[in-house]
């Protein structure tokens, strides 16, 4: 296990510095968004389930598929899912999917009652190697990471959270 963690840290450290060195390219396609978070819930739902947490996906509105890389915008869900999670000790999470044709953009967030971040805290909690202050904190990579892919799809990536009432992650990603 903890091999596994050391080698996730690396891949994590690497695929940071192709961002910050602007050597990472995307391999933007056409692909169905709604069904790789469906994916990515089935993927997950079993760590869910272990604590008795509810994990529900609410789709709004019918968006066929979005452009953009599929492999890296998974790899910001599953960690942002994975996180809610992590930091959830009862109740549940919620994904939830919604295109907004007025402004063209497709806002997806993922909402937990968790434990929650601290106000101190959440200003940089996209930034490298910045850590929550409690026993259950990373290495302050993962979150960073998702904040470079999503700005590499020209979207945002958004914390608001309470502490013990929960946090809700919001991605806006260009329909565009």
């Amino acid at each position: 296990l903890s091999n596994d963690n050391l080698l996730e840290m690396l891949n994590n450290l690497l695929e940071v510095h192709c961002y910050e060195v602007g050597e990472k390219f995307l391999n933007l396609t056409n692909f169905n968004l709604q069904q790789l978070l469906g994916e990515i819930i089935t993927q997950l739902l079993p760590l869910a389930q272990e604590k008795d947490l509810q994990l529900s996906f609410n789709s709004q509105g019918n968006l066929r598929e979005i452009k953009g890389d599929r492999l890296e915008l998974r790899r910001v869900f599953t960690n942002l899912i994975n996180n809610a999670i992590q930091y959830t000790d009862r109740g549940s999470i919620e994904v939830s999917f919604a295109p907004t044709h007025l402004n063209h953009w497709l806002i997806i967030t993922i909402q937990d009652t968790g434990i929650g971040i601290a106000p101190e805290i959440q200003s940089g909690i996209f930034k490298r190697f910045r850590q929550g202050n409690h026993d259950r904190a990373g290495k302050g990579l993962g979150l960073y990471l998702c904040s470079q892919i999503v700005q590499a799809h020209r979207g945002f990536i958004e914390v608001e959270s309470q502490q013990n009432q929960g946090s809700v992650f919001t991605v806006r990603l260009p329909l565009s």
